[in-house]
């Protein structure tokens, strides 16, 4: 029997919310390209599954600036839009269930001009691509500290400026027919989680689906950084094969999967200089990284289905005695999940090489594993059990790593 686990709105939601704690000025910008490019597609009627095609590219159109250094803006997105966009595709060709939206990102960022004369025999993403490219450029027009129906003027007179080098005939037409629906505009200034209404086909996700889709979460996480581009892959399968060891079930090792994609969520809201460090952080600094521990549990706490997930997630930085943060658990407050996800975190990261070490030998991994577990800052048993299974559980991780690591390098390939 298949599971029912989790809905599509809520994983919508989620990686909605996940893409704001990027840059501030990101904070509801895919909300408002999606909600817009729907509208188009729904004025030039276009069915339903184009129109949630539209409504996905414009959800995912930026995904390829996870991998630009440093704080990201809009005008750096706007700036570098084609390289973006071909990332992005390259990003989502890798995952088979967005694997079908690759074609519009690409397209996402192409004139009108240069789309048809590269493109003699034009198809329906070639169109979908047009239509997130003119909902990206209105959403960035519109101020939202400003009556939005005193813009719409301003904003079509712009939009014609650019004329039919930038958008076809098509869409400029479908765009001058929202311009006379004041409702479509206030929706999309005043009320940018209604986007999420949207989603008619409000389907049940499966478990297993939402392994993929959170795997490729996890990968706006570790792929801002080269040193960091395998961490969730090495934690996720650290986490599962501990799972599987206490006897957990099929489906309980699954969630753990789950959350060990999910586990650094939170880390997108912290700085570059911050995560990649090469010497010990100032206190200051410490305060800023604890924050993203806390992100990751507010991200997650709502989605349906993840009650034990978002826990699992989000405390793996609790000691037992109490020292750990951000919510000081004690050791009868943290479940057997949530110990083995810490295990599996610090595990992972003394195996990887970071950017101020190399990649610990076993020695000095099982000793520091021992002192922890000592000190009452991570779980005795957990630990034994990674310790007595140490080389099958490492070359699983290893193996895990070693491919998210070579998709990263293929991705970077298309940053040229």
């Amino acid at each position: 029997m298949i599971r029912q686990f989790t809905t599509k709105r809520d994983i919508v939601g989620a990686f909605a919310n996940t893409m704001n704690l990027v840059s501030p000025e990101l904070q509801d910008h895919h909300e408002k390209v999606s909600y817009l490019a729907y509208r188009l597609a729904e004025a030039l009627d276009m069915d339903e599954k184009h129109r949630m095609m539209a409504f996905a590219g414009g959800l995912l159109h930026d995904i390829g600036g996870v991998l630009k250094q440093g704080n990201i803006s809009l005008s750096d997105l706007e700036m570098s839009a084609g390289q973006v966009a071909a990332v992005g595709a390259s990003i989502l060709k890798t995952f088979p269930l967005t694997s079908p939206f690759a074609p519009v990102v690409r397209e996402s960022q192409t004139p009108w001009q240069r789309l048809k004369g590269i493109h003699t025999d034009l198809k329906v993403t070639h169109q979908i691509g047009q239509i997130v490219h003119l909902a990206d450029a209105v959403s960035l027009l519109l101020n939202s500290e400003s009556p939005v129906l005193n813009q719409i003027g301003q904003v079509q007179q712009m939009i014609r400026c650019g004329g039919e080098s930038e958008f076809s005939p098509e869409m400029l037409a479908a765009f001058d027919r929202l311009c006379a629906r004041e409702a479509v505009w206030m929706d999309m200034i005043y009320r940018p989680r209604f986007f999420l209404e949207l989603i008619t086909d409000n389907r049940w996700i499966t478990l297993d689906e939402t392994v993929i889709l959170t795997e490729f979460m996890s990968k706006i996480i570790d792929f801002r950084s080269p040193f960091t581009a395998m961490h969730s892959a090495g934690v996720a399968t650290t986490a599962v094969a501990l799972a599987e060891l206490v006897g957990m079930s099929e489906d309980e090792c699954k969630m753990m999967r789950i959350a060990g994609h999910l586990h650094d969520l939170g880390k997108l809201k912290i700085p570059d200089e911050i995560l990649d460090k090469p010497g010990k952080l100032t206190d200051e600094e410490f305060n800023i990284m604890k924050e993203h521990a806390y992100y990751t549990w507010i991200l997650l706490k709502d989605v349906g289905g993840f009650e034990q997930i978002s826990a699992w997630a989000a405390l793996h930085h609790e000691k037992l005695n109490g020292s750990g943060y951000p919510f000081h658990l004690s050791e009868s407050e943290l479940s057997l999940g949530s110990r083995i996800m810490t295990v599996a975190d610090i595990f992972s990261a003394l195996t990887e090489e970071r950017p101020y070490r190399k990649s610990m030998e076993k020695g000095r991994v099982v000793a520091i594993l021992r002192e922890d577990a000592q000190r009452g800052l991570l779980s005795g048993s957990v630990a034994d059990l990674l310790i007595e299974h140490y080389e099958q559980i490492n070359e699983r991780r290893a193996a895990e790593s070693k491919a998210a690591s070579k998709k990263y390098q293929e991705i970077l390939a298309n940053k040229g």
